[in-house]
């Protein structure tokens, strides 16, 4: 009992119990708010315009592959038309501005946008569109018109200037010349179908660059396994067919693009054979024409070299290579001294097999490939362009310093070769001076000869090579036409919608417990005071006849609380043969006479001799209910100028008397805390079995709190969403000091969830008023008996659940 009790504010546990409670009597909240989320969701799916997504599968190959049967190992062997590959690389060049121009250029129905105009929706046509625009001059790009067939002749263009539509009546094929340009309606004929009559269609034209910046918006690129060379190419559009018409566009583009830059390769190096067979060339036909000079003018016919000269021819083929060798690595060098490309002719091709160019050339090759797809959509100025081009500039240094060491070391072999040959030409010396010089000429032409058949093989090499130029781009799948939207996904919309309308209720319902200070069920009492409950009243919403409810409906739901609350009554200072029973609340309004007249009309019931006092000296109301004056009353006995004898009045009721407050004094406490009203209670007590005093609210003035002296029982009303959770401090206060006898609260005013009851109403003089259950004849409507049978379930749960 001396513990101390909780303050209804400090409380701030959440009480689960009450918040399910609360979500069960706002049921239809949460029903209201998942109609409406499915409403909208079902709205989304039907009028959001969908997105559609397809994709392709190809695989980047390393290196080429050809079917030259015995030439691929030496094609292979010279590096002839392989370029190392770089995924991250392709995937930007496949990006790149000039591949996706390329896969627009493939396609059609993409410089003019069609729409048939619903009306709440606009659908986008592609190739199902029944008209198509033939344009021979167009100026008003990127604005839209409007085309209503009239027949299936005749149809009527439109648009909109200002607020004012303008509109001309054409005919199918009519060369239409007006200020937007020179074009023509024509009917479909990839796919002929008659345009609906009375439908209006519209169109867009667009300047070049539109559809090539919106599908390079629209493309993703995603590679597979690291291990692998495969991507996955994709396009989202509105029109799935377009989607799958441009990864189709995107992936041929970039194979021919692939074919093409191999071709460049493959021509380059034959032009640069071709200039080194010309001079070849002329140098072998001199040295023909020499020869033939000399054996005519010596008569000689063939002259046989010895062993030394057999050797010296050896050496004569290693020199000849070196100086192509040599040669070559002056044209490269040359073309990397001057800033030229020389990206396009490989280590190999040359006639060099040095691995240090071949990683070289490679690195500026997809350097420069690399930095050709960022110029397309970069400007200048860029750090990243710029940073390409650092890397380009040190890579071409880095190759003149590989040709400048390589050579030397050409050289040196040179060098070496040339001192051999002299040695072997010392022995040849001892041979006549006309054979000798004849040795000499041949040498000259076996070199040319040697060198001329070596780039003739080469040639043919490249040549089949350039022939049987195959792309580096295997299509492993091609773009397929999607069937169902990547957006909006109806399931995924709707779950969406109901867990929003479900956290919007949430919301409602959290907001309502924040913001909710009144007593709204008997579990926030209990939970939040240890002083007994006596009773409930009950609530109904129909007026009644009177306040005197127990006379005018016995078998009321609330004439059975006050007979329930009766019996409780009893057990409650059950030693005192005479009781008095003081009724109070906090403030005005909470139903304080309404109880004191029905809880001692049904104690009058009961054969007990009941008088109720109307000790209410500030606003009295007893009184009222009967329509008493206010000249006799208790006020007039505590100053002596009436017997309470003469001040009682015998009411409809058997066996209840009322003694009223008769006029409002100056100083009702001060009446009350005086010996007369001590006395005017041990003389009522001797006379009536229970005494019902009926008193001022305790939280407005001191009249009741000092009244609890000459009380039995006290007790204390709480009346749901009336009174506020702060008020049962004040009962904690009273119970734990101990100022009021056998304190027990009252609930009034309390909806019930059963699905019966009784109507009536009761109202009285503090300004308020409410009904309570009676017996209900009257018939439901159709609206309220299907609310009644929707809202069933949840009461019977609240009831299952308020009886755990």
């Amino acid at each position: 009992m001396n513990q101390e009790l909780s303050s209804p504010l400090e409380n701030k546990d959440i009480d689960l119990g009450q918040i399910f409670k609360l979500i069960l009597r706002h049921w239809w909240v949460v029903v209201l708010c998942l109609f409406v989320g499915i409403i909208s969701a079902n709205l989304y799916n039907r009028y959001t315009i969908p997105l559609y997504s397809s994709t392709g599968t190809i695989i980047v190959k390393d290196e080429s592959s050809t079917s030259l049967g015995a030439d691929a190992a030496q094609l292979q062997e010279w590096d002839i038309l392989h370029l190392k590959k770089n995924l991250s690389t392709e995937i930007e060049i496949i990006k790149s501005q000039s591949v996706i121009e390329r896969a627009v250029n493939l396609m059609d129905f993409v410089d003019v946008s069609y729409f048939a105009m619903g009306r709440f929706k606009t659908t986008e046509l592609y190739k199902n569109t029944p008209f198509v625009v033939a344009i021979d001059t167009f100026y008003a790009r990127e604005q839209k018109f409007n085309i209503q067939f009239l027949d299936t002749a005749k149809f009527k263009f439109s648009y909109q200037k200002g607020e004012e539509e303008v509109s001309t009546v054409h005919r199918i094929n009519e060369k239409i010349n007006n200020q937007f340009g020179i074009f023509s309606i024509t009917k479909n004929i990839q796919r002929p179908s008659l345009p609906t009559i009375g439908e209006v269609y519209s169109f867009i034209v667009h300047y070049p660059g539109t559809p090539i910046a919106k599908f390079r918006g629209s493309v993703g690129i995603s590679r597979g396994n690291e291990e692998t060379s495969m991507l996955y190419i994709s396009c989202q559009d509105n029109v799935p067919e377009r989607a799958m018409d441009f990864v189709n566009a995107l992936i041929k583009a970039y194979q021919e693009r692939s074919v093409e830059e191999k071709t460049k390769v493959a021509k380059n190096t034959l032009r640069f054979i071709g200039e080194l067979l010309a001079a070849y060339r002329d140098s072998l036909n001199s040295s023909e024409q020499e020869i033939e000079r000399f054996q005519r003018s010596k008569g000689i016919i063939n002259l046989t070299p010895d062993f030394a000269q057999s050797h010296l021819v050896g050496f004569i083929d290693q020199k000849a290579n070196l100086e192509l060798e040599l040669r070559a690595l002056d044209s490269l060098e040359s073309a990397v001294r001057k800033g030229k490309d020389p990206g396009t002719i490989s280590t190999s091709n040359i006639g060099t097999h040095d691995s240090r160019f071949a990683s070289t050339l490679s690195q500026i090759n997809q350097l420069q490939i690399k930095r050709n797809a960022m110029q397309a959509s970069l400007t200048p100025i860029n750090p990243e362009l710029k940073l390409i081009e650092k890397k380009i500039e040190l890579a071409r240094k880095n190759l003149y310093a590989t040709i400048q060491n390589y050579k030397y070391a050409l050289e040196n072999n040179l060098r070496t070769i040339t001192q051999e040959m002299k040695r072997y030409e010392t022995e040849l010396d001892k041979i006549p001076s006309t054979q000798r010089e004849n040795t000499g000429i041949r040498r000259r032409y076996e070199i040319h000869a040697s060198n001329y058949q070596s780039l003739l093989a080469r040639r043919e090499s490249y040549s089949i090579a350039e022939a049987a130029t195959l792309s580096d781009v295997v299509v492993l799948d091609y773009a397929y036409l999607p069937n169902s939207p990547i957006r909006p996904k109806p399931n995924s919309a709707y779950v969406i919608g109901i867990f929003i309308s479900l956290a919007i209720a949430a919301t409602f319902i959290i907001i309502k417990i924040l913001l909710k200070d009144t007593i709204t069920d008997r579990s926030e009492v209990e939970k939040n005071t240890r002083v007994p409950i006596l009773g409930i009243v009950s609530h109904s919403s129909r007026p009644g006849k009177s306040n005197l409810v127990v006379i005018d409906r016995p078998k009321s739901i609330i004439s059975e609380s006050f007979r329930s609350i009766r019996t409780n009554l009893q057990y409650l200072a059950s030693q005192s043969e005479h009781k008095v029973v003081l009724v109070t609340s906090t403030i005005s309004g909470e139903g304080k006479t309404f109880f004191t007249l029905n809880i001692g009309s049904i104690l009058a019931l009961s054969d007990k001799k009941v008088l109720m006092v109307g000790l209410d000296l500030r606003k009295p109301k007893l009184q009222l209910e009967f329509n008493l004056p206010g000249d006799k009353g208790i006020t007039q006995v505590l100053i002596g100028k009436l017997k309470w004898q003469d001040a009682i009045v015998h009411t409809p009721v058997n066996n209840l008397h009322l003694l009223p407050a008769g006029a409002i004094p100056p100083n009702p406490s001060e009446l009350i805390m005086s010996p007369a009203m001590e006395q005017l209670m041990e003389d009522l007590r001797n006379e009536y079995d229970y005494i019902l005093i009926d008193t001022p609210p305790v939280g407005l003035v001191t009249d009741a709190v000092i009244a609890m002296k000459f009380a039995d029982v006290n007790i204390y009303l709480v009346r749901q969403k009336k009174s506020k959770k702060i008020f049962l401090e004040t009962i904690n206060k009273l119970y734990q000091e101990k100022t009021a006898k056998n304190l027990a609260i009252v609930l009034n005013d309390f909806r019930t969830s059963s699905g019966y009851g009784y109507n009536y109403g009761y109202g009285y003089g503090y300004g308020y008023g409410y009904g309570y259950y009676d017996e209900d004849t009257s018939k439901k409507t159709l609206l309220k008996r299907i609310f009644i049978r929707l809202r069933s379930p949840f009461q019977w749960i609240r009831r299952r659940f308020d009886s755990q």
